[in-house]
């Protein structure tokens, strides 16, 4: 089962029990939950439905719901994402990215919900896309039980502390903020080796404070059958905020 379908049966449900109080026409509360039933199951739609999907209370609420969940699943950090005012609800710039990205697309198209908040967001290298590149073949989603299984387990694969890397005085004068994800393999014993940078934002900023910060993280090592073992494509973001703790 693919991961949009998981999402799917997460949110399929909500259209069913909230009856878009914004509207006060039955005949319009009921077509608007069932264009929302409609997206929750992954159906194609055209450009105009897709672009109306977040109007409305309920459409902003659903629309924000999924689209928290897509940024969680993929582990994208809320800091690369662009800012803006003008966002309707909260991660609002992510569909008004899948929003520009859709008038790139020839008028015909049809693409699920899905599509459009990944495709957008597969096209902004200043984001990286987290967990979901551990994993190899030609797709970003996992197609087996067992890769679901790891993904589960990937997102709950936290280190045991939380680690600040130490900020560079450089940055810190110059009001530079920003992120490094690495990427390394957690050893049987849960120590961290074969570190390295896999995506930064701004490039070679922070990348030295990076490594040296990953290699104190600390993991419960993965087991199979009872016996640790090493696990590899691990990858965690930090992120770099002035006057926040990151």
């Amino acid at each position: 089962m693919k991961l949009r379908y998981l999402l799917a049966l997460f949110f399929i449900v909500e259209p069913s029990v909230s009856y878009s109080a914004d509207l006060s026409d039955p005949q319009q509360r009921m077509a608007a939950v069932g264009k929302l039933w409609i997206a929750a199951s992954n159906i194609p739609l055209s450009r105009p439905e897709l672009l109306t999907l977040c109007e409305g209370l309920d459409g902003a609420r659903w629309c924000e719901g999924y689209i928290s969940a897509v940024l969680t699943v993929y582990q994208i950090p809320q800091n690369c994402l662009p800012r803006t005012d003008m966002a309707p609800f909260m991660n609002g710039q992510v569909w008004e990215l899948a929003t520009e990205w859709l008038f790139t697309q020839p008028e015909a198209s049809r693409f699920t919900f899905f599509d459009a908040i990944t495709s957008a967001l597969a096209e902004q290298d200043r984001c990286p896309m987290g967990a979901m590149l551990t994993f190899d073949g030609p797709e970003l989603i996992p197609l087996t039980q067992e890769e679901l299984d790891q993904i589960r387990n990937l997102r709950e694969f936290l280190p045991l502390e939380e680690v600040l890397p130490d900020y560079p005085p450089l940055a810190a004068r110059e009001g530079i903020e920003g992120w490094s994800q690495v990427g390394f393999t957690v050893t049987e014993t849960g120590s961290v080796k074969d570190v390295v940078i896999m995506d930064a934002d701004p490039e070679n900023i922070f990348d030295q404070v990076s490594l040296e910060a990953a290699q104190k993280l600390q993991y419960t090592p993965r087991r199979i059958n009872g016996e640790p073992v090493e696990t590899p494509n691990v990858q965690h973001v930090f992120r770099f905020n002035l006057g926040s703790d990151r």
